[in-house]
């Protein structure tokens, strides 16, 4: 069989990073959330600042689509042309194809789910969570009150969905675009965690 991937789409505060970081446990495999920028600044040669400032961010957000880092835009220039975001997502792109070709493992965000659309053992995972839940596990993360912690989960919200549908042509959240989509509120993060070892593993045969 193919190397397998798993990837995890989430909202905030649904414990979908949480879940990722048991799941892979469980399973024996290796996670990519943060990392992944390591590896894109690795393979890149680009300093992984500039990932990091692009991180989940759709371009017309980022500087205007153009990186000035300690006031030299040309210090980050590829060939002939400037290095922005969507060249960014190119090169993260192929770092998370890379990882998916030569491994088993989980991919938290980044579009990794359309990404990888034609790899052929991928899982798509959608995590949610009821918005009470949601809100209090920020206000415990964070140490926000429940209004900032409300705002701080919508704001967060739209975020990702406006870096994920900025790239992709699938819509971040709809249940279609998912092989799983599962609310962490019903069987809390424990219970999750073992709903979804047991459909990777059936899945997969393993």
């Amino acid at each position: 069989m193919n190397n397998f991937v798993i990837t995890i789409g989430r909202q905030l505060g649904s414990g979908g990073k949480e879940i990722a970081e048991m799941l892979a446990k469980e399973l024996g495999i290796k996670l990519y959330d943060k990392t992944l920028l390591q590896e894109a600044s690795r393979e890149s040669g680009i300093d992984a600042t500039v990932f990091e400032m692009a991180d989940e961010r759709e371009s017309s957000s980022v500087f205007g689509s153009l990186f000035s880092i300690h006031g030299s835009i040309s210090e980050y220039m590829l060939g002939e042309s400037y290095l922005d975001s969507n060249k960014l997502f190119e090169i993260q792109s192929e770092a998370i194809r890379n990882i998916a070709d030569n491994e088993n493992c989980i991919i938290v965000g980044r579009c990794a789910e359309y990404v990888l659309r034609d790899h052929p053992a991928m899982v798509s995972i959608f995590i949610t969570a009821d918005h009470n839940d949601r809100v209090n596990r920020i206000m415990r993360s964070e140490g926000l009150a429940h209004e900032a912690a409300a705002e701080f989960v919508e704001k967060g919200d739209k975020k990702r969905r406006s870096y994920h549908d900025y790239y992709a042509t699938t819509h971040w959240g709809e249940a279609r675009c998912y092989d799983v989509c599962v609310n962490s509120s019903r069987l809390g993060l424990d219970g999750t965690v073992a709903f979804l070892k047991q459909f990777v593993k059936t899945h997969f045969g393993i």
